[in-house]
């Protein structure tokens, strides 16, 4: 796509509303041509590919991922990576820095030599949301190394960012992005949108950017779209067609791409517990209508003792809007939000503002798989 960062954060934006299981580990299966940003630069061939992944929203992430060619011209490669958030909530707003660490290397194939490396991304984050629209700004360093048989190189990149997001409709998402880059004195300045659409199983997305002001570039245009089906609650099977112009960061050349990729959760579901088998206490489960949810949280479970008002104000997160917090508003003896809600199940959680997770008791729920639960709604 457009840079390393671009890229990493619009697959994400496509793919974890499809998540079947919400946060937790999952296995893939992928054929096509390679998306990690480290290793595209040196891998041009058709590939087939497994990968272990683990999504605990944005707080934290991890994958393993490894390739072999299928046409026998490139080289066989390997990936992995680990990253999160830290910041805290006040409110409306987030304050935090986004954390990522990738590494890489791939074999000799032809006239590419061995090599690998790896990337580090610091990016500090001030995000505001409310309702139906979501804004962030960042600002931070990306920074790239690259080793070969006989030769080091490393580059690395100032880069600035602004992405606005609204949902018009249940299910729909619409983003703008602005960023600029710095990379070794160059400046790059660059700007793109984003669709994603989901409806029941089926899950849509396209997004098309440009670098601006780089005619040189044939070409300076990134564009996208692909879609997903959710075959049950734990699998789905997804495909994707990107153009990719020339990535500053990593030097990688232009180049088209595509994948299929069959995605199963192993995240297991508690024992007893089935998705939807249990009945919600009434004063609890979120109320739906017209494409919209409420979801209400008692204060007692929710506010911390000793501490104010605007201090003791929780989230909600799900993966109806990607594991974003939004806010909560006090009603007498509950805390409440709306968001919109497609067809389907859904998973989610309160976060109290000190980071403990909070899941309502008498509601389905399942396990998050990583030692906790997230709750259930259906919406037919």
């Amino acid at each position: 796509m457009t840079a390393g960062r671009t890229t990493l954060l619009l697959l994400a934006l496509a793919l974890l509303p499809l998540s079947v299981a919400a946060q937790g580990w999952r296995v893939d299966a992928s054929a096509g041509r390679a998306v990690h940003d480290p290793v595209q630069a040196r891998v041009g061939s058709t590939v087939a590919s497994v990968g272990l992944s683990y999504d605990g929203g944005a707080a934290r992430w991890l994958y393993l991922s490894a390739g072999s060619p299928l046409d026998g011209a490139g080289p066989a490669w390997g990936a992995g990576g680990l990253g999160g958030w830290l910041g805290v909530e006040l409110g409306d707003w987030s304050v935090g820095a986004s954390l990522g660490a990738h590494a890489f290397g791939y074999g000799s194939a032809d006239s590419v030599r061995s090599g690998g490396g790896g990337t580090v991304e610091v990016l500090p984050t001030l995000a505001w949301a409310r309702g139906l629209v979501r804004a962030e700004v960042s600002a931070g360093f990306v920074g790239n190394f690259d080793v070969t048989d006989d030769s080091t190189r490393q580059r690395s990149a100032l880069d600035t960012g602004a992405r606005l997001a609204f949902a018009p409709a249940a299910g729909v998402e619409v983003a703008g992005e602005g960023r600029y880059l710095v990379v070794e004195g160059e400046r790059w300045p660059y700007a793109g949108a984003a669709l994603q659409v989901e409806r029941g199983p089926m899950t849509g997305w396209a997004y098309a950017g440009q670098w601006l002001g780089r005619d040189s570039l044939d070409p300076s245009t990134a564009y996208g779209a692909g879609a997903g089906y959710r075959i049950d609650r734990r699998t789905r099977v997804e495909v994707g067609v990107r153009q990719e112009p020339t990535d500053p960061l990593y030097l990688s050349t232009p180049r088209r791409t595509w994948s299929v990729q069959l995605s199963r959760a192993i995240g297991r579901v508690r024992d007893g517990e089935p998705a939807g088998a249990l009945a919600a206490a009434p004063s609890l489960a979120p109320e739906v209508a017209a494409g919209m949810a409420t979801f209400r949280l008692p204060a007692d479970a929710a506010d911390l003792a000793g501490a104010g008002a605007k201090a003791n104000v929780p989230v909600l997160v799900g993966d109806f809007n990607s594991w974003r917090p939004v806010a909560m508003t006090r009603a007498g003896a509950f805390w409440t939000v709306t968001v919109p809600v497609g067809p389907g199940a859904h998973h989610y959680a309160f976060r109290k503002a000190d980071g403990t997770v909070v899941v309502p008791p008498g509601v389905p729920t399942v396990d998050d798989g990583f030692g906790g639960v997230s709750a259930v709604l259906l919406v037919p």
